[in-house]
């Protein structure tokens, strides 16, 4: 194998690992068998049983459903591992071990993952996963297979053709879209369905030849009133294209590392043969006409596998990455079709004869990476999309930078902003809007009109799910609306999929619509008043305190302050003193609170105001924000209530911090000195 001297960085020991078994299964089981899998009695369910006893065939799957439960890398470097020796291999594993198990593990009931997942992982089942038609291909609006309801036998009558459908003609289950709604646009329309091959109405039609990936079955398909079980309906009604989308940014990932495989092998027979190859005196390797194209080889293939595992991070992690995906596999496919073709003119006639080296072979073999999961073209206009979208998103970075302090019930406020009234014809909805950390919100259409306010409702026909905070990001235009539901971060639940798809375009969620929303109205610190007259003067006894006098005094909060005020107040928990243990907080940092806050106020108010006298009890403390150490607090006391018989007067209070916010406010009861 090609030599990574930052395997360790770009891998982890488990992942590294792994490759190594892999590629020690792939040469014992996979390479006996590449010259046979084109032959008719070639034993494809052998193949899916070594898969299985081996936990390939589940890499992705949860062990409850016999699974081997790995994260996404292993079954790049799985893929990787298999493309290198066979990409056939490769494919048919793909399309039955992801395309058609995938979609079931995450829309499928628990009743059809034990039925339909857990043999697949296994390897004891073949699967498939059929989308493209005749006349359809990479757009699906014009998908013409149906599936209609029949009330009388309780299950769905499917109709129609699938066509270059890997697997399709070997498998013994597929998940199959069709259009269940005509009357709308396929998006808003189509649903998913597990279908079993044995059933009535399921006819292999033909077998295609094709150019490279030889042995591998694909398949034209006809549906004809094919009857589905209501239960074999996968997801929800019309959800079928959320469900195609949820997997395409993994599946293009997941071609880009076959490609990375696909091209490894030839590299590795090119370099080798351009060393031992000798013309004029020397070997080959000594020209530049040579070198260079190993150089370019070399250049190619690290730029693929860095996008790749770039995109697959992201995955992992719940990063959005329509675009890096794309790339990715945009990239890998092209440059591994450039790399077999140099191959095989650095081997001249030995590379494109078959009797030497597999190189023909991997050069056809690689020509479908710039066709399959989306051609060329497509991924193209795709990431052109995701980068004006972007640019737009960079171009509001200066309105979110001025908007960014909104508090987050002002900015759900402002969704009515972002409203098209144009698109939302014929809409009559109530959308819930529950948060996990926040009070849940309404939103209201009728008429082509909208308004928002908070609360809950026991039927609404949508409810968007999420925190705060992921949709604060989304109203700062800072993420997509789309990519947060494609990674799960906001969860919509609904059965009306045409409002689903319609709810996208009635609203513009971006900063622009924030603007200009007035901020709510900040408490103000009490306007400073000269105090000279007011003043409590040093002994002041309780017959000369007015009420209404106030007074006033300043402090600077630091570490020994709290520390000290902790202890005093009876409340010290070393926890809090830790610098480790605050960073965990929601403030981040140490903080003066509850109690210890009382006892700044009464060392505020008993030592810089000693005329109000240093028995202070019965205090009460609101504490409102947090003190930092290093704050300047502003005390003003204020007199509101004498009691004479008892020689005691009741002090208000409100303290403030540098900018103006009221962090505490309450009441203390003080004992003036007594005069003689």
């Amino acid at each position: 194998m090609t030599q990574m001297n930052d395997e360790t960085l770009l891998y982890t020991k488990d992942e590294l690992e792994f490759r190594s078994k892999v590629r020690n299964w792939v040469d014992k089981e996979i390479k006996p068998i590449v010259d046979t899998i084109t032959s008719p009695d070639f034993d494809f369910r052998s193949y899916f049983m070594k898969l299985g006893d081996f936990g390939l065939s589940g890499l992705l799957i949860p062990k409850k459903y016999g699974g081997s439960e790995k994260p996404f890398m292993y079954q790049l470097i799985a893929g990787e591992e298999i493309s290198a020796v066979c990409p056939s291999a490769t494919m048919m594993f793909g399309a039955s071990c992801t395309l058609s198990a995938i979609p079931i593990l995450r829309y499928g009931t628990e009743e059809q993952k034990q039925k339909y997942l857990t043999p697949l992982a296994k390897g004891e089942k073949i699967g498939a996963l059929a989308i493209t038609e005749p006349n359809v291909g990479s757009d699906t609006a014009g998908m013409v297979t149906t599936a209609k309801w029949d009330p009388n036998d309780e299950c769905w009558i499917l109709n129609g053709e699938k066509r270059y459908i890997t697997n399709a003609s070997i498998a013994d289950q597929i998940v199959v879209f069709a259009i269940t709604d005509p009357t709308v646009d396929s998006k808003s329309g189509m649903s998913a369905f597990i279908i079993e091959t044995s059933w009535n109405g399921f006819k292999v039609e033909k077998d295609f030849n094709l150019m490279g990936r030889d042995g591998v079955r694909i398949t034209h398909f006809s549906l004809n009133n094919l009857k589905v079980p209501k239960e074999n309906l996968l997801g929800k009604q019309n959800q079928g294209f959320l469900i195609l989308m949820n997997e395409l940014d993994s599946e293009r990932i997941g071609i880009a590392a076959e490609a990375l495989g696909c091209m490894r092998t030839p590299f590795e027979i090119a370099v080798a043969y351009s060393q031992e190859r000798e013309q004029f005196g020397r070997p080959i390797s000594r020209f530049e006409g040579v070198s260079f194209k190993v150089a370019d080889m070399a250049v190619k293939m690290r730029a693929a596998r860095l996008l790749m595992m770039s995109a697959a991070r992201m995955i992992q992690k719940d990063i959005p990455c329509t675009k890096e995906a794309t790339i990715a596999k945009l990239y890998a496919s092209e440059v591994s079709v450039e790399c077999c073709d140099m191959a095989i003119q650095i081997c001249g006639g030995a590379g494109y004869v078959t009797d030497f080296y597999p190189l023909e072979r991997f050069y056809r073999d690689a020509r479908l990476g710039t066709i399959g999961g989306g051609t060329s073209e497509i991924l193209r206009f795709l990431i052109q999309r995701e980068v004006y979208i972007e640019s737009r998103r960079d171009s509001s970075a200066q309105i979110s930078s001025e908007i960014d302090d909104l508090d987050f019930d002002t900015m759900m406020g402002a969704i009515p902003n972002g409203f098209r009234p144009d698109r939302a014809e014929g809409v009559s909805a109530v959308i819930q809007f529950s948060f996990d950390d926040t009070d849940p919100w309404l939103l209201t259409i009728e008429n082509q009109e909208c308004a928002i306010q908070k609360g809950d409702s026991e039927n609404p026909k949508m409810n968007v799910k999420t925190d705060s905070a992921t949709w604060r990001e989304i109203l700062l235009g800072k993420l997509d609306a789309m990519q947060a539901m494609m990674t799960e971060k906001v969860v919509i639940d609904t059965d009306d999929m045409e409002l689903l798809m319609k709810f996208a375009r009635m609203f513009r969620f971006t900063p622009e619509i924030l603007q200009g929303v007035p901020k709510p109205a900040e408490k103000k610190p009490e306007k400073k008043e000269s105090l000279d007259e007011t003043k409590f003067m040093l002994g002041k006894s309780l017959d000369e305190i007015e009420i209404g006098e106030k007074a006033e005094s300043t402090m600077i909060v630091s570490d020994e302050h709290i520390d000290l005020y902790a202890q005093m107040s009876g409340d010290y928990n070393a926890l809090h003193m830790d610098e480790e243990y605050a960073a965990t907080t929601m403030f981040g940092k140490r903080i003066a609170h509850g109690p210890i806050g009382g006892a700044l106020v009464a060392r505020v108010i008993g030592t810089q105001l000693p005329g109000l006298g240093t028995l202070a009890f019965n205090m009460k403390v609101n504490f409102k924000a947090p003190v930092y150490p290093g704050d300047e607090i502003r005390a003003v006391v204020e007199v509101t209530e004498k009691v004479p018989e008892n020689n005691l007067c009741r002090l208000s209070f409100d303290v403030f911090n540098n900018d103006g916010v009221v962090v505490m406010d309450g009441y203390a009861n003080v004992m003036p000195p007594i005069k003689e």
